[in-house]
């Protein structure tokens, strides 16, 4: 697997997990290539959690909700699996 390959694996078991586990965040691509912001449909815009796709990355603001962190935190754990299975996987082929 390519670099892009890995990344775009990554990427798309990512949002999977979100949509699946996290239902009531509604995910909003930009186009642009860059982030992903998942917006929760019964918290405030504080309670955003944004999605680095170049860095494969997630960040929540310090103002954030309880809930919000908390899901910020479940979110970068999967991520880390995710990548880390993504990783073993392309060196295996």
């Amino acid at each position: 697997m390519t670099k892009k390959e890995i990344q775009k694996t990554i990427i798309k078991r990512f949002l999977t997990f979100v949509e699946e586990v996290f239902p009531q965040y509604k995910i909003d691509d930009y186009g642009d290539g860059g982030r992903i912001e998942f917006f929760p449909t019964n918290g405030t815009s504080d309670d955003i959690i944004e999605f680095q796709r170049s860095r494969l990355d997630l960040c929540v603001l310090n103002c954030a909700s309880d809930q919000a962190k908390q899901d910020h935190m479940i979110m970068e754990g999967m991520l880390k699996v995710i990548i880390q299975e993504v990783q073993n996987e392309s060196n295996q082929i």
